[in-house]
Parts: structure tokens; sequence; C-alpha cells
């Protein structure tokens, strides 16, 4: 986890991490005499279809999960449940943040589903508030729900803000929360439009496990214990997070290093063995892909060794004439740098 202090002059933005102070470290309590208020928001509905990129729009999704992540969690005592909607209309940003606050919120999660443009990127991934505590409440509930996807085997892309032009968050539903001091986070469960995720949304079991893990996290971050008494997390202790004392901005520039050093290349052009290294000092590298067309077409993204700045990869050839080799690294919001071409007619 890492900090960064924003300056935004025209979306500009300077990393801060050494002069970061931390005031305080956020632990969620439930107190036994009020019960936890949870606002679980579907998110779209009405006209407002989401991603339509299945025959299906997100928003007959999220409403799924969210009817399955509140009956979930219904099975706990000391908690009350609420939808922002139940029904399939439209409903603003700011009506959804009111909601909240009139039922004296301790918490909303908007539940949603991902697409790229490129249709390239998959796996899970969780925004939120980008200041104080809201920033840390985010995180540690947010390390909950991704904690629950990587154990269904989706990929974990990570924790994230997004500052607005304005300087503020940009995501309507944690800004609009933000205001009233709710804490607020969007849950993207995976990636519609690939096919590392679409299995995960094509039958209603697959969906009712989105809103049953959606749920227990939600019981883990507040220590919940189920009215059976066999699930009981009042012992469990959520990741502690530091409050920051600057707003937690989103890396907006590609990684600044990417290299290819080829280790072995086999003769008959099966294989290539390369040592690859990436360097982002915001943001940790995500994916991998490569090119052997001089980057007229590119492989499916690889999963990047988290926490290692080198990884050895091997390269399947495949068949045909095999020239140049190149690779692209990701970092956690997506920005890629290429590496150097390694040329395989020269190779030993």
């Amino acid at each position: 986890m890492r900090f960064f202090r924003c300056k935004i002059t025209s979306v500009i933005l300077s990393v801060s991490i050494t002069a970061m102070l931390l005031s305080s470290v956020h632990m969620p309590s439930v107190n036994a005499s009020k019960p936890v208020v949870v606002v679980i928001d579907p998110g779209h509905g009405g006209s407002n279809l989401g991603t339509d990129y299945l025959p299906i729009p997100e928003k007959n999704y999220t409403m799924a999960v969210a009817l399955y992540m509140k009956e979930q969690l219904e099975k706990y005592q000391n908690v009350q449940v609420f939808l922002t909607h139940s029904e399939d209309i439209d409903m603003s940003l700011e009506k959804r943040a009111e909601f909240a606050d009139k039922v004296n919120a301790d918490f909303v999660f908007s539940l949603h589903f991902n697409m790229s443009i490129s249709h390239i990127l998959y796996g899970s991934e969780v925004w939120i508030p980008s200041e104080g505590a809201l920033y840390s409440q985010g995180y540690s509930a947010a390390n909950e729900f991704l904690t629950q996807f990587e154990d269904m085997g989706l990929f974990n892309r990570g924790i994230k803000t997004r500052i607005g032009s304005k300087g503020t968050d940009y995501y309507g539903i944690i800004r609009q929360c933000a205001l009233r001091n709710i804490p607020a986070v969007i849950v993207e469960h995976c990636h519609v439009d690939h096919n590392n995720d679409a299995l995960y949304i094509l039958s209603p079991e697959k969906l009712k496990e989105f809103g049953v893990r959606d749920a227990e996290a939600v019981a883990r971050y507040f220590g919940l214990v189920s009215k059976d008494g066999k699930t009981d997390y009042s012992g469990y202790a959520p990741l502690a997070v530091p409050v920051p004392s600057n707003r937690v901005c989103n890396d907006t520039t590609a990684p600044t290093h990417v290299s290819a050093n080829l280790l072995n290349y086999d003769k008959t052009g099966k294989y290539a063995t390369v040592e690859l290294t990436a360097l982002d000092a915001e943001s940790p590298i995500q994916y991998y892909s490569y090119s052997y067309d001089n980057g007229l077409t590119w492989s499916v993204l690889q999963p990047w060794t988290k926490g290692s700045p080198t990884i050895t990869i091997s390269v399947s050839m495949e068949y045909g004439k095999k020239e140049n080799l190149i690779f692209r690294a990701y970092n956690l919001y997506d920005k890629s740098a290429d590496s150097n071409v390694i040329r395989l007619t020269s190779a030993n």
C-alpha cells in the first residue's frame, strides 16, 4: 500500500511518499447496543442499463447479487440491511446517498460488473474514497471483498482511488456519500467481456455465490456473529489501514522502466525464455503481454508476479517465422510501457 499527495493542476499529480504522515489507524467496531446499518446499492437501474456487452444488461446482475447479499447478511445478528432500490427504476447517485444518510448508514456498498474498452482486462477491483478515515475504512473493507473473490479464482486487480478534474473523488456514489461522511465503495466483481471472467456470471449459482461472498466480506469487516451461532467473526481483525493526512491519488503515468533479457532461444522456434523487469514507483505492476510481429498483435494479458520487479517467463513462439519479440507491462491503473526489442534472428 502506497500513499500519494495530490497536487492537481490540470490533472497533474505529484507523488509524496516519504513526507506522508499517518494520523491514526482505523479499526471498525460493532456497538452491541446499536445495530450496524449496511446499505447495498445495486448499480444502475431503469434506463441506466450499465454494461450491456452481454444480452442481459449489468443492472440485472447487480440486482440479483444485491438480493442474495441482503439475504445472506440478514442471517447475522446486530445488523440492519437496506437496498437503495429494490425495483428497476432510475435513481440518481445523489438520491442513493441521501437514502443512506436517512437510514444512518454505517457503510454503502455499490455493486457493479466491469467491462474494458479494449476487452482485454479481467479480474476484480474495488474503488474507494481518496481521503481521511473514509479512505482507511474503504481500503479495509475492499480488502475483504477482494480476498473473497481471489478465493473464487478471480484475478485481484487491486484497491483504487480516482480523482476527478475538480480534485475530489471522481465516482459520484463515493463523492456523494463522502459529503455525508459515509464510507462507500464500488465493488467491480469481474469483467463481463473477458473469457477468464464470463463464466462467473452466467449462472444463478455463481451470482448467488457473489452475493454470499459479498455478505461474508461485510460480516468479517464488522465482526458479526450469525444468528445460529455457527459463524463468529467477533474475534476477527480486518486489515488495519493508517489514515492518510493527504488525499490518495490514482497513478496517471506509465511504468518508468520495462526491459527484456533473452536467456534462451530454442532454435526450432518453439519457445523463448526471457527475464522481464518492470518498475513503477507509484503503483504495482499488474499484467504483461508480448508481441512477436513488431507490436501489430499482442498476446492475452498475463498476470505479473506481485511484489517482484523481475520475473522469468517462457514464451511459446508457436509456428511461422518470428523475428522480433517485445513485451508490454501494465500497472495497477492499466497504464503500459514497452520493453526493448529482442531480435531473435541475431540470438545465439
